[in-house]
């Protein structure tokens, strides 16, 4: 059976895991807690490894590994930093995805993520101007949806010479 040392090396993770968050209860050791991304993270490596381990084939397998590192070290920042301005950030989770996206769309050379990455990183450009700098900056998400569309045509344009 070939699962059995990934399992072993699950319950040992878990048990470590289990005893640490123990003795921070228990007032032992101090700061264990504030670590709890690392576990997304591992899990964002852990699927980008699977992308790779099955040749390349599951773009879907590469965006989930990409976003979940990105919201791991999202979620890191905001440990050490305050959960409290999140309410201004927020958009950032849209920047996640549009990276997510983009990052798949380079390494498996698919049009179709690099233009979602394009779009959702508009999106988050047009939240960020709109809901944390001022209200009066909505048109500016005219000029970003504009921009998005340019940076399309372009790829567009140079896929087609690429062609030719």
């Amino acid at each position: 059976m070939r699962h059995k040392p990934t399992l072993l090396f699950l319950a040992v993770i878990f048990i470590g895991v289990g005893l640490l968050l123990t003795l921070e209860n228990l007032d032992i050791v101090d700061g264990i807690s504030v670590h709890w991304p690392l576990f997304v993270l591992i899990a964002g490596a852990g699927f980008v490894l699977l992308f790779y381990h099955r040749g390349n084939n599951d773009d879907f397998l590469i965006w989930l590994g990409a976003f979940l590192i990105l919201l791991a070290v999202f979620f890191y920042y905001l440990n050490f930093s305050s959960w409290h301005q999140l309410s201004f950030i927020w958009p950032v989770f849209i920047g996640i995805v549009g990276l997510s996206f983009l990052a798949a769309g380079i390494i498996k050379r698919n049009r179709l993520f690099g233009y979602m990455g394009i779009i959702f990183i508009g999106l988050f450009l047009t939240f960020t101007l709109v809901f944390t700098i001022s209200k009066n900056l909505w048109p500016t998400s005219f000029i970003v949806f504009g921009l998005c569309l340019l940076i399309i045509e372009y790829y567009n344009r140079k896929t087609i010479k690429g062609d030719e």
